[in-house]
């Protein structure tokens, strides 16, 4: 039986508009119009919502019937997890750096160029708008960038801290205040002022040293306090100098655990947690061997209702879960397969701990997601494909039954056609490296996660190719499994990331 594939087009007009798709005040004004090629118009993209279904239906009503997609096709297209999430695709321009937080609402910040030639442009993505395009803003390259209220942190690849105050993010005109840092800084992380104490800032920088300012009215104080991770490990933990783990890891990822007392952040395979109020370090965690360099920090309360954290690294491609009050180990998943759909990972209970038992998994949304995220979308960028922006889903339940995306040849290619299975947590510790260092010697650079988002109870993994993983928790008879519920893939971009 053949379908009518445009009039489904049209169909899909009025599911995405709300009215008739009228062209003109008769039927036969109407027909000429459609017979010239034109089609009714949604309106701007803050308009559209929904990308991939806007795209199904201009296909549907190309003005060459053969380039119309058939009923299956439009079928298998539909069944794709990111169908239903991919809100808007964007065209950026050229872009070097895009820098998101927690703090800066719905505003993605890129920055493009060099010394008189630097450039800022803002994205809203909320609506999908660019509020500000290639804003000048002169001096060196930005390595690292935080919003804090009405100000903003910016420092550069010279040394330099900028701290500007913020009117909708334009113009940024001479900075509030300016000073020298001893190291090119890799990573701000904000912590909210106690009841002991002021808000601060942790700055992680390039040599492994942590800077920590108090804050009035959003500025630093007079007077920062420094973490030396050298001196941390060879005093308090008693690694020596010719040590691998002390050489000069930069600091890049920072999180706070248990509810706020704790500071945990990378120091290139291991990690130091310190009190985040009398800055006395607790305790050294090593969750990886050199070379391997944590490069993502990420807390969720997905543990029977404990709060849990994720740890990614460089090298391995492995992904580690730990209960945070007891600091053991739970769960190891790679990262690197070609189609990890339905993948599932055992996730042991601590040893000594008592959990709450449940049917299902208790979890608490955290007031702020990691860096990266927020309220609905994920954003994501490359130089070729622009700025994708996904919007999340509450339920993913669903997704678990659907079959996983084709990947075209160029993509199976590129991944150079290996499958590998996730590292289990069961069995010695020898075998775990050993399958971690076998896994990352054959891992393709697009198969690479590279940060880790927490979004409603579930873990989103974007991946150098383009597709983002998404982990749940499922709990039956009070055993832990984890489960790649869904991989995200945006239409056409797999290969450029």
């Amino acid at each position: 039986m053949k379908v009518d594939m445009f009039s489904y087009g049209m169909v899909i007009y009025e599911l995405l508009s709300g009215r008739r798709p009228a062209l003109g005040d008769h039927q036969l004004q109407t027909a000429k119009k459609l017979s010239k090629g034109i089609r009714p118009v949604l309106g701007g993209l803050e308009q559209i919502q929904f990308h991939s279904l806007h795209t199904l239906m201009t296909s549907c009503w190309d003005t060459k019937p053969e380039k119309r997609p058939g009923a299956m096709q439009c079928v298998r297209l539909m069944q794709e997890p990111s169908f239903a999430c991919l809100r808007y695709l964007l065209s950026c321009d050229s872009h070097s750096q895009l820098f998101l937080s927690q703090l800066q609402g719905s505003s993605a910040v890129f920055w493009h160029g060099n010394n008189e030639d630097r450039t800022y442009s803002v994205v809203n993505v909320e609506n999908g708008q660019m509020e500000v395009k290639r804003m000048s803003c002169p001096g060196s390259r930005i390595s690292c960038q935080m919003k804090i209220q009405n100000t903003l942190w910016m420092s550069t690849e010279e040394q330099e801290m900028f701290i500007y105050s913020l009117k909708d993010m334009c113009p940024l005109s001479q900075p509030q205040k300016q000073f020298s840092c001893p190291a090119v800084i890799t990573c701000l992380f904000y912590v909210p002022a106690r009841a002991q104490g002021l808000a601060k800032v942790f700055a992680g920088m390039s040599d492994g040293l942590v800077a920590v300012f108090n804050l009035v009215d959003d500025l630093p104080l007079e007077g920062e306090t420094y973490l030396c991770s050298h001196s941390l490990n060879k005093t308090v933990f008693g690694l020596k100098d010719s040590d691998l783990r002390q050489r000069p890891f930069p600091v890049r990822s920072m999180a706070l655990v248990s509810s706020g007392s704790q500071l945990w952040f990378s120091n290139g395979p291991g990690l130091l947690v310190v009190d985040s109020l009398s800055l006395q370090a607790i305790r050294r965690l090593e969750p990886y061997k050199p070379p391997s360099s944590i490069v993502s920090i990420a807390t969720s309360f997905c543990l029977w209702g404990e709060e849990a954290v994720w740890t990614l690294d460089d090298h391995t491609n492995t992904l580690l879960l730990f209960h945070a009050a007891s600091y053991q180990l739970c769960a190891t998943y790679y990262c690197g397969h070609i189609d990890p759909i339905r993948d599932v990972f055992p996730v042991q209970h601590p040893a000594g701990i008592a959990m709450a038992a449940a049917d299902g998994v208790t979890t608490k949304n955290q007031e702020t997601d990691a860096e990266g995220t927020h309220k609905g979308v994920t954003v994501i960028h490359s130089e070729g494909a622009g700025i994708q922006i996904i919007q999340h889903q509450d339920f993913l339940a669903d997704y678990c039954s659907l079959d996983p995306p084709e990947l075209d040849s160029d993509y199976l290619l590129n991944c150079g056609g290996h499958v590998l299975l996730p590292a289990n947590v069961g069995g010695s510790s020898s075998d775990q490296d050993q399958q971690r260092t076998t896994s990352t010697a054959e891992t393709p650079l697009l198969l690479q996660a590279f940060t880790l988002l927490p979004v409603h109870g579930t873990l989103w993994i974007p991946r150098r190719g383009g597709d983002v993983m998404i982990i749940n928790m499922q709990s039956h008879q009070n055993q832990l499994k984890g489960c790649v519920a869904a991989v995200l893939s945006p239409p056409g971009l797999s290969t450029l990331g």
